[in-house]
């Protein structure tokens, strides 16, 4: 009711990839650079993975999903960053495995750690940037709009130099001993673990006593709801930008009410319109359909993610 817009407002973006779904996909060959997979891949985690379907299709899918996709796992471990350099967990996870490990903290604020593809960025003050003697560059902060507060280091530890006793790796050493020597919560994941519930007695992580989570899904079912036709609005390189605009930005509206449980969204709604003047999108008329709602909460890797949708493709 009210056009209500700032500066925050103006910056968000929704990015949208189209792109054309394969007819079939090798499981042992999943593109890797083609749409949508890439899109999925760029992103190396996400907490909150949700698959919407109509009950129909869930009932056909359900068999697979519970042969195929084993629910994600990760571990919250507390331990301090000279403890990724530690001979045995180094070579294990860092030199020979893949792992995904992020720290506690607050990004623009505190001191934060995120391990990928063997790579450790550091984000952190100018004060402590100084004081480790690490070679980083400035990143853009909720400080001032020219300021350089905060530092970005990133390290590729799968580099052939970064071994112990060499002069750059012992620099690093130095400043987890001296200056990065806080103890912090970390969330891991090992993305090489075939069996997500076989026994971790023997790994390097054992010896930091994890605490082990599994990302078990939460099933919603959603009666009765005005579902827009999906089939007619193909989009291509050739629609104009601002139908594209349009046509995502409903979707993208009612794939929100439909997480949010809204009641707008129900073909049994009453809502009086002067209090909503939200509609489902009506390029087609919009037909009532049972939906089954799943959700996976946690660290959830990109590797992860791509084989729940190869599965449900």
């Amino acid at each position: 009711m009210f056009d209500i817009e700032d500066d925050a407002s103006r910056r968000e973006k929704c990015f949208t990839t189209v792109a054309q779904l394969p007819a079939w996909v090798d499981s042992k060959q999943i593109p890797s650079t083609r749409s949508p997979f890439s899109t999925i891949r760029n992103h190396s985690f996400a907490h909150t993975v949700e698959a919407i379907l109509p009950a129909e299709a869930y009932e056909s899918v359900q068999a697979a999903l519970d042969a195929r996709i084993a629910n994600p796992e990760y571990a919250r471990v507390f331990m301090a960053p000279s403890a990724l350099l530690e001979h045995e967990f180094f070579n294990a996870y860092i030199k020979a495995g893949n792992i995904l490990m992020i720290s506690e903290g607050r990004s623009g604020s505190d001191t934060v750690f995120m391990l990928k593809n063997g790579t450790l960025q550091i984000e952190l003050g100018r004060e402590v940037f100084e004081r480790t003697g690490l070679s980083g560059k400035p990143c853009r902060s909720g400080g001032r709009k020219h300021g350089k507060e905060r530092y970005l280091v990133e390290l590729n530890l799968r580099l052939p130099s970064m071994l112990h006793g060499k002069q750059g790796f012992e620099r690093i050493v130095w400043a987890f001993k001296n200056v990065l020597n806080q103890s912090l919560a970390w969330l891991f994941c090992d993305l090489e673990e075939s069996t997500p519930n076989q026994k971790k007695d023997k790994k390097p992580i054992h010896k930091l006593q994890p605490q082990w989570l599994d990302c078990a899904p939460f099933r919603i079912e959603r009666r009765r709801v005005l579902t827009p036709q999906l089939q007619g609005n193909v989009l291509s390189d050739s629609t104009a930008e601002d139908e594209i605009q349009e046509k995502c930005g409903s979707l993208a509206e009612w794939i929100a009410m439909v997480q949010l449980q809204s009641p707008r969204v129900s073909a049994d709604d009453e809502v009086d319109p002067y209090l909503c003047r939200y509609s489902v999108p009506d390029h087609e008329p919009a037909q009532p359909s049972d939906l089954v709602c799943l959700k996976w909460h946690g660290l959830i890797s990109s590797n992860w993610a791509i084989q729940l949708f190869h599965t449900l493709l």
